[in-house]
């Protein structure tokens, strides 16, 4: 992997922090259509996993005394459901419709966020998230949606309601580490990958955390929208044409 790439992975895992930290949401569906351009798709959901896990770390300790325990709790553990098949599909399918998938996904999660749509705010809601979480977590990195969706229809504050959902996406990213490894899908290619991006996530962070709270979350949310679409359109039409 260039130089250059390494750089432009770090540049891009900085803009996808920022929306993660103001609105709870958006690294994955930021960082991994844009990834996936350029980078083998199954090599983009690992990394973009590492990455949003570690972007999520950042959050839940900052708002650590906001998480809703009892609710990230149902959410992860009806997540282990779901996984494994995830996985499955990441080692069996094809690059090219792997590609399709992530960009279908953030393109789906997007409009469906976008709409406000809510699923329900039941234990039985909240575990058929967290199954849907589990899974996109390990095939496509873009776990958010279905977990989001769910937190949405429980009306939580914004602060809860980022910690909860980054929770979430901290410990999945954790155990979807585990299973890459476990399957020896990780080599220096990615750590090199994930160790360039560090400083970015950091960065992002540091940015996105100051502007939590200072700016328009609705004017901010209509902007991240309007890169989801864009990125992964972009992605869908690059797979389809080949």
């Amino acid at each position: 992997m260039s130089p250059l790439d390494l750089a432009l992975i770090s540049t891009l895992a900085a803009v996808a922090s920022l929306p993660q930290n103001v609105t709870g949401f958006g690294f994955a569906l930021v960082l991994a259509p844009l990834l996936v351009l350029f980078l083998d798709p199954e090599e983009t959901v690992i990394i973009v996993n590492i990455l949003a896990m570690l972007s999520a770390a950042a959050i839940v300790w900052r708002l650590r005394e906001h998480i809703a325990w009892r609710t990230s709790g149902v959410l992860f553990a009806a997540s282990f459901a779901g996984m494994p098949l995830g996985l499955l599909v990441l080692l069996v399918v094809d690059g090219r419709v792997l590609q399709i998938l992530i960009a279908l996904a953030v393109l789906s999660g997007t409009l469906a966020l976008a709409r406000g749509l809510t699923i329900g705010a039941g234990t039985g809601i909240a575990a058929a998230a967290g199954v849907a979480g589990g899974f996109l977590r390990t095939s496509t990195s873009a776990a958010g949606p279905p977990v989001i969706l769910y937190l949405q229809g429980r009306r939580f504050p914004p602060d809860t309601f980022r910690a909860t959902g980054s929770s979430f996406l901290m410990a999945t990213g954790a155990v979807a580490l585990v299973l890459y490894a476990a399957t020896g899908r990780l080599d220096a290619d990615i750590g090199l990958s994930v160790g360039a991006a560090i400083p970015g996530v950091a960065l992002g962070t540091a940015v996105g955390a100051t502007l939590a709270g200072r700016v328009s979350e609705r004017w901010f949310r209509h902007l991240v929208t309007f890169v989801l679409i864009a990125t992964a359109v972009t992605a869908l039409v690059t797979a389809i044409l080949g």
